[in-house]
């Protein structure tokens, strides 16, 4: 016997979350490490002002194939990431974009805003700590995301209609458990 699906569902634990956010803390240096990098990216004209941090966590390398496209998992784009980031720079005042990525590279060239800055260089708990540092996120699909959204613990945009429907993902990640209710599809 085998089981093929994906388990990731805000419904294993909404009763337990406000004890799992004081459980599950970064240990002292990676959150060090993650505040330091940040506060060293905040704007010199931010420094003494109210602004909102905004991650965007981008997965793209494993998504970058054939199979995975024929799967039902989607390929972020440009377009998708600059409407999320007009949905919150519409909104807030200011607006600082944080970008975590398996792809600095690709995010360097396509996401880009007058107040954006790049994670490069950690290690994707560092990336986690960082995203638990911001007010709110844009994501991609994938348990990774799901997590940078869980932390950022603020509004979250996420890609609408995901996972293809009649694709074999639809199949093993049900779309009402993995996405939160309040949770906005663009």
């Amino acid at each position: 016997m085998s089981i093929d699906s994906i388990f990731a569902s805000y419904k294993y634990f909404r009763r337990v979350e406000n004890e799992l956010r004081v459980d599950l803390t970064f240990r002292p240096h990676i959150e060090a490490e993650a505040r330091r990098w940040v506060e060293s990216q905040t704007p010199g004209e931010w420094q003494n002002t109210t602004f909102v941090r905004v991650v965007i966590h981008v997965r793209r390398t494993d998504y970058n194939s054939r199979q995975h496209e024929r799967d039902g998992w989607p390929m972020p784009t440009a377009d998708y990431f600059h409407r999320a980031m007009s949905f919150f720079a519409d909104c807030l005042p200011r607006v600082l974009f944080v970008v975590v990525s398996d792809d600095p590279v690709w995010c360097r060239s396509n996401i880009r805003a007058a107040k954006v800055v790049y994670s490069s260089g950690h290690s994707p708990v560092v990336d986690l700590a960082i995203a638990s540092l911001c007010d709110h996120a844009i994501i991609t699909l994938g348990t990774f995301g799901w997590w940078v959204a869980w932390f950022a613990n603020g509004i979250t945009v996420t890609q609408k209609d995901l996972p293809r429907n009649g694709s074999a993902l639809s199949t093993r990640l049900y779309r009402a458990d993995h996405y939160k209710p309040e949770w906005i599809g663009l």
